[in-house]
Parts: structure tokens; sequence; C-alpha cells
């Protein structure tokens, strides 16, 4: 009985060690099939979120292995007797493969963290590439040039250096080799933003002064244009061929225009040196041909100017003599009529006047060369054809001309009158009688 009793009790025993070493067995084959995922895993990595699982998991089934272990050791231990070795290899093997899996998310998660550091110091790097560019870019215009945005990007970009800085020391606690590596890039970045700084400060220093070289220049380009405006219309209106008086007036005006001209050359010249001042960093190449446009078309305005000045100046000195003569004419035609018609004239004695009215004819004489001048100043009138004619000095010369001939035919019936009616009055010894005034007309 009592060796069936213990045989028994013995089989009792091994079925319930066979029992814990398959329950054993199935907990580590657990633990085995995770960790072959676990390398596949590591070996390609999907997200974040998969490392995070992979390391709750981990935690666990190193409490789990750890658990089993000591109960293993507790076991045998009130046994008196020692771990079975292929328990103790298999209970090793899982430890030594779940320490490598920890090792490898360690490895894993530096080279995420990395990575990361990397993606965000690369972020920073671009950021501070364009803003560069865009500093050193030739801008179109001067709003462009002043974009508040670039100053908020570098702003920005001095904001993720320090944060990165600070996330890098704190990341050197653990893996101060790598973090060094990381502290070197973040310090490029960090001469790269300062450069980038004193340059933005250039550009705004810059563009204080390039906004009072543009207003100047708009100034400039304003006055030439009100100028080029009413030299235009001067060019594109018709003289008036008049008086001498009226193309003075018209002389002055193109001389008024013509003396501010001048100023416009120091102005141009002004133009292309804020041009050039402005080509630091604006495109300027429509205010070159802004500049050069304005100067060829001043240019030719002004030689149309002193062409159409010319014509004027000439047919005033011509129009001046003109009118002088025909003034002379007129003068000499009015003291002529005014002797012809005077009342003295027709009290004196028949003999008396035919003598006055003879000398009057000697001196009508000089009329002759007093019209040749008014057709020789006429026909030297340097002025268009077409307007000699509508001109009123030339139609005063033409009746004066004829008044001067109808003085002259007057004045000979006149002499010719008096002559036979003194011849009828000298048989009768009335030599100093007087006819009456009418019939002298």
């Amino acid at each position: 009985m009592y060796l069936q009793l213990k045989a028994r009790t013995g089989k009792t025993r091994v079925q319930q060690e066979l029992s814990d070493r398959e329950g054993v067995e199935r907990g580590l084959s657990l633990v085995k099939s995770w960790i072959q995922d676990s390398r596949e895993l590591l070996l390609n990595p999907t997200s974040d979120l998969d490392i995070l699982t992979q390391e709750l998991e981990l935690i666990t089934h190193r409490q789990n292995v750890d658990k089993l272990a000591e109960q293993q050791q507790s076991k045998y231990l009130d046994l008196y007797t020692i771990l079975p070795s292929e328990i103790s290899m298999q209970l090793a093997e899982v430890s030594l493969a779940l320490g490598s899996i920890e090792d490898q998310r360690d490895i894993q998660k530096t080279r995420v963290i990395k990575e990361e550091f990397n993606s965000r110091i690369h972020d920073v790097s671009e950021k501070l590439k364009t803003v560069s560019t865009s500093l050193k870019e030739k801008a179109t215009d001067i709003d462009q040039a002043k974009d508040e945005r670039l100053c908020d990007e570098l702003d920005g970009c001095g904001r993720n250096l320090a944060e990165l800085e600070a996330a890098v020391q704190d990341f050197g606690r653990r893996n101060p080799l790598i973090a060094r590596q990381l502290a070197d890039a973040i310090a490029k970045l960090r001469e790269i933003h300062h450069h980038t700084l004193r340059l933005a400060e250039y550009n705004t220093t810059w563009l204080k002064k390039a906004d009072a070289h543009l207003d100047e220049y708009n100034e400039m380009f304003e006055f030439i244009v009100k100028w080029t405006d009413r030299a235009r219309s001067l060019v594109k209106a018709n003289i008036i061929w008049n008086s001498s008086s009226h193309l003075q007036e018209q002389i002055r005006m193109y001389q008024s225009v013509l003396r501010e001209s001048r100023e416009l050359h120091g102005d141009l010249e002004a133009m292309h040196e804020k041009v050039e001042i402005l080509s630091e960093t604006l495109q300027v190449e429509a205010m070159g041909q802004q500049v050069s446009e304005l100067s060829r078309h001043t240019e030719e305005l002004e030689l149309s100017i002193r062409s159409r000045l010319h014509s004027l100046q000439d047919a005033e000195k011509d129009m001046e003599r003109f009118e002088s003569e025909v003034k002379a004419l007129h003068v000499s035609l009015e003291q002529v009529q005014a002797t012809l018609t005077s009342p003295e004239l027709a009290r004196l004695s028949l003999k008396e006047q035919l003598t006055q009215r003879q000398r009057l004819l000697v001196d009508m004489e000089s009329f002759k060369q007093q019209v040749d001048a008014v057709q020789e100043c006429q026909s030297a009138l340097r002025v268009p054809e077409e307007v000699v004619t509508s001109l009123s000095i030339c139609r005063t010369a033409l009746n004066l001309q004829q008044e001067a001939s109808q003085l002259q035919h007057t004045a000979i019936q006149q002499c010719n009158i008096l002559q036979v009616g003194r011849a009828v009055v000298a048989p009768d010894g009335n030599k100093n009688t007087c006819l009456p005034a009418t019939k002298h007309a």
C-alpha cells in the first residue's frame, strides 16, 4: 500500500510538473512570438504610435518573464532543488531577447528623435534660406521690399532655434554624442540666423533712405511730366501770325518754357542717379526706361520749341520793321492829308495855294520810296505765305498804298485846277483874288 501510494504521489507530481512546464513554455512562447513581431516592427517602423505601444508591451512582457522566473525559482527552491536547465535556458534566452529588443527600441527611439530634430533643423534652415533669398532678391517696388512677413518669419525662426537648443540640451543628458552633433548643426543655423537678421536690419535702414530717394524721384518725374504736357500743348498749338506785339507775347511764352527746360536736364541727371541707387535692391529696369523716354521726349520737344521760337523771333523782327514802315507811310499820308484839307491853305491866294500844292507834290515823291519799302518789308516777312493775305497789317498797307496814289492824283488835279483858275484871273489883274475853298475841293 505504501508503495502504491508513493507511486501515485510521484505520478501526480510528475503530471503537475509537466503541466507547469507547459504553462511556462506557453508563456515564454507568447513572449518569443512578440519578440519576433517586434524585431520586424523595429526593422520597418510605421509610426510613433507603434513604438509607444511596443514600449508598453515590452514592459509588460519583461514584468511577466521576471514574475515567471521568480515563481519557478521559488518553486524549485521549496523542492530543495535547482531550476531545471531547460527552463533556466529558456528564461535566459527570453530575457536576453527582451534586452536586445529593449536596446533596439532605444536605438530606434533615439533615431526617431534624431530624425525629428533633423527635420526641425531642416525646416528652420529652409525658412532661413527663403528669407535670405527674399532679402537678397530685387523687389519690383518699395512696398514689396517692405514685406513685414519676412521679419515675422525671422522672429519665428529665432523662437524655433531657442526651443531646439533647449530640447537638444535635455536630450544630451541621455545621448551626449548625438546631442553634440545636433548642437553643432543648431550653432551653424544660429550663425545663419544672425547673418540674416543683420541683412534684414540693413534692408530696413536702406529702405528708409530708398523711400526718400523715391519721393524725390517722383517729384522730379511729376515736374518733368507737367513740363512735357505744357510743351506738347505749345508745340501742337498753331502760331498766331499777327502783330509784332502779339508775336512778342508768344515769344515770351516759348522763352519761359525753354528757361524751365534748363532745370529738366539737372533733374534728369538726378533721376538717373536715383535709379542707380535704387537698383541695389529694386528692379529698376522700368524706371530706367522711363527716364530714357523722358529724356528723349524732352529733347524732341525742346528742339521743336527752339525751332518755333527762332521762327517767331524772325517773324517778329520782320513784322516790327514792316509795322514801322507802314506807320511811317501812314504818318506821311496823314500829314499830307491834313495839309491838303487845311482851312489855312484854302484862305491863301491862288498863287500861294498852287505853290503849296506843288511843294506837296514834290514831297509826295517820297511816297514811292515809302511804298516800295512797305512792299519790300511785306515780301520779306518770314511767315507762311497762306497767312500773309489774312494779316490786318497787310490790308492796312494795301489801303495806304491806294490812299497814297489817290492823294497824289487829287493833288495833281488840284494843281491843274489852280493853274487854270490862275490863268483866268490873271488878265483882270486880280492876282491876289482868292477862290472860295469849296471851289478848290
